[in-house]
């Protein structure tokens, strides 16, 4: 494996990185992927510092003469705050291993003392995260860039995910005698009550 580099500690968000990898809704063409996008303060001089320290990864990989693509690195302002924020996006594809057939594997994420996550514990928006990661560098028609790849996550702060509780409201009226499923873990989900 690749010697791995760390990204200055940030608020994440999209963070896709435990369990399966999914797939891409927009381009079922593409592999499953995991996926986390990395926050970064325009005012923070370390966060601006591993912006340059990654550009300049570029013409280590590719060449002082190296045509750069539109998207030859992935970090870019971020839509709402232009000004104050980058969004750097790391993405890990799955492939199947010829050798065995078997689906490579995630990113390994780990608590702040370096225990090995809860999978069940997902990880919400605005959590503060340090990832370990290699480069991938590619070339295409329109020039060349790079894919950062997750490899490694240590939480710092922990925020728990949210799910759209307006999605999650019943719009029925319980029916006296139809069935009941008294096994179902769900019925306890906030939002799922009849009782409103």
């Amino acid at each position: 494996m690749p010697q791995l580099l760390m990204t200055p500690l940030a608020e994440c968000r999209w963070c896709k990185l435990l369990g399966e990898a999914r797939e891409n809704k927009f381009d079922p063409t593409k592999r499953p992927t995991w996926s986390v996008e990395l926050v970064l303060k325009n005012s923070d001089p370390n966060h601006i510092a591993w912006i340059e320290e990654m550009e300049g990864k570029f013409t280590e990989l590719h060449g002082e003469s190296a045509k750069k693509s539109n998207n030859w690195i992935p970090v870019r302002p971020d839509k709402e705050k232009p000004r104050e924020l980058s969004v750097a996006s790391f993405k890990l594809p799955e492939f199947e291993r010829k050798d065995t057939g078997a689906r490579s594997e995630g990113p390994v994420v780990f608590d702040s003392n370096n225990n090995l996550w809860n999978p069940q514990k997902m990880i919400g928006n605005g959590s503060k995260i340090i990832i370990a990661f290699d480069i991938y560098a590619w070339k295409g028609n329109t020039g060349a860039g790079m894919t950062f790849q997750p490899r490694q996550v240590q939480v710092v702060e922990y925020l728990a995910y949210e799910a759209d509780k307006s999605a999650a409201v019943c719009a029925f009226t319980p029916v006296p005698g139809g069935f009941v499923d008294s096994d179902n873990v769900f019925n306890e989900a906030p939002g799922l009550t009849t009782e409103d």
